[in-house]
C-alpha cells in the first residue's frame, strides 16, 4: 500500500503539471512557441487522475484505522472528520465540474476557457494545499506556502512537460525562451521561497542535519541535493542553448528540456516520499522509538551519531567532495560536447556523490 502511495503522489504532480502546463500555452501566441498538439484525452485523463491519484492518503487512511472502529464506520468518519477526507470530497466535486467543463468546450481552441480551466486547477491546488502537512501544522501560513510551492511547481514543469514532449518542431524557440525563462526564474524563485518557509515549519534550521536520521530528513536532504544539476539544466536551457540558437546552431533544444523534464519529475518522486513521512518534531525521541532511517543505517551504521549532528572533514567525505567536482565538469562538457544522455546519467552520478559527501561528513 504504501508503495502504491509513493507512486501516485507522483503521478498526481504529474497531472497537475501536464493540465497547467497545457492550459497556459493555450494564452500564448504561436509565434511565441513551438507547435504542440495535445488531445483533449490527455487533459480529460489527467483530471481523472486527480480524483483517482488523491484518493490514495484517504485509503491508507481507512486502511490504518479501520480494525478499531469496522470498516463501514470507519470509512464514513474519515471522509467527514478527517480534514484529508474532506479534502478530497472537494476535490471530487471541483473535478468533476472540470472534467465537465474540459469535455463540452473547446478548451484547447478558446482562451477564455484556458483561463476558466487555470481557475479550476487554482481551486484543486488549495484544496490539496489546505489537506496538507504545514497546513496540518500552521493553518493559514503553511497553507499559504505550499499552495504558491505547488502551483510554482507545476507552471514550470508543465510548460517544461508540453514543449519536451508534446511540441511538432522547436520553431520558434528563441521567442518562446524569451518569456520562458523569466517565467521559469520566477517560478525556481517561489519554489524555493516556498520550500523554505515549509521547511522552517516543520523542521527548525538547528534541526534540519539532526533530521538526516530519519525517513523525513533523508527525503528532505535528496530533494534539496537534486536541485545542484535542475539549476544546471535551467542555466543552459535559459541561456547557453539561446546564445548558440542566436548564433545559427541547428541541434534540437527539445532533448535538453526532455533531460530536465526528468529530473524535475525525479523531485516529485522524493516529495511524494517526503509528503508521506512523520515530519521531526521530536528527533531524538522519535530514533529512540522508530530507529534511525533505513538508508542512514545503510551508510552510517548501527550506531546512531550523538545529537546534535556535528561535521568534520575526513578522507571519504573529501574523496566524495572530489568525485562530485569531477562529476559536475563532466556535466558541463556533456553541455559542450551536445550529449543530452550522458549529461543526465552524470547528474544522476553528480546527486549521488554530493549526497554521500554530505554523509560521510557526519561525526
Amino acid at each position: 500500500m504504501i508503495y502504491a502511495l509513493y507512486l501516485t503522489e507522483t503521478l498526481l504532480y504529474g497531472c497537475f503539471s501536464l493540465l497547467m502546463g497545457t492550459f497556459i500555452m493555450q494564452l500564448i501566441p504561436s509565434s511565441k512557441k513551438p507547435s504542440i498538439h495535445i488531445h483533449k484525452r490527455w487533459l480529460q485523463f489527467s483530471i481523472l487522475g486527480i480524483i483517482l491519484f488523491s484518493l490514495m492518503p484517504v485509503v491508507n487512511l481507512i486502511f490504518m484505522l479501520y480494525k478499531d472502529t469496522g470498516f463501514s464506520l470507519r470509512v464514513q468518519d474519515v471522509f467527514l472528520s478527517f480534514k484529508v477526507g474532506k479534502a478530497w470530497i472537494i476535490t471530487f466535486i471541483i473535478s468533476v465540474f472540470f472534467y465537465l467543463f474540459v469535455s463540452i468546450f473547446p478548451v484547447l481552441k478558446n482562451k477564455g476557457y484556458s483561463m476558466i480551466s487555470i481557475v479550476f486547477l487554482i481551486f484543486l491546488i488549495f484544496t490539496i494545499g489546505w489537506a496538507s502537512h504545514p497546513a496540518s501544522l500552521t493553518a493559514w501560513t503553511g497553507f499559504v506556502y505550499h499552495s504558491i510551492h505547488y502551483t510554482a511547481v507545476s507552471v514550470w514543469v508543465g510548460i517544461l512537460i508540453l514543449v519536451s514532449w508534446f511540441s511538432k518542431n522547436h520553431e520558434n524557440w528563441l521567442a518562446f525562451l524569451k518569456w520562458f525563462t523569466p517565467t521559469a526564474i520566477i517560478c525556481l524563485g517561489l519554489t524555493i521561497l516556498s520550500g523554505f518557509m515549509i521547511m522552517t515549519i516543520i523542521v527548525e534550521a538547528k534541526d534540519y542535519a539532526n533530521a538526516w536520521m530519519l525517513n523525513y530528513g533523508q527525503a528532505l536532504l535528496i530533494k534539496h541535493v537534486i536541485v545542484l544539476p535542475i539549476l544546471i539544466f535551467a542555466f543552459i536551457n535559459g541561456f547557453w542553448i539561446k546564445k548558440h540558437l542566436q548564433q545559427g546552431s541547428s541541434f534540437n533544444p527539445r532533448t535538453w528540456t526532455k533531460a530536465e523534464s526528468i529530473l524535475l519529475l525525479l523531485i516529485f518522486t522524493v516529495t511524494a516520499f517526503l509528503g508521506q513521512q512523520e515530519p521531526p518534531n521530536e528527533i531524538e525521541m522519535m530514533v529512540k522509538d522508530s530507529g534511525i532511517s533505513p538508508l542512514f543505517h545503510f551508510i552510517y551504521g548501527t550506531i546512531p551519531p550523538s545529537l546534535p549532528v556535528h561535521f568534520e572533514l575526513n578522507f571519504l567525505n573529501l574523496s566524495f567532495s572530489c568525485l562530485s567536482a569531477v562529476f559536475l565538469i563532466l556535466v558541463l562538457w556533456s553541455f559542450i560536447k551536445k550529449i543530452p544522455a550522458a549529461s543526465l546519467f552524470l547528474s544522476l552520478f553528480l546527486i549521488i556523490s554530493i549526497y554521500l559527501s554530505l554523509m560521510f561528513s557526519i561525526q
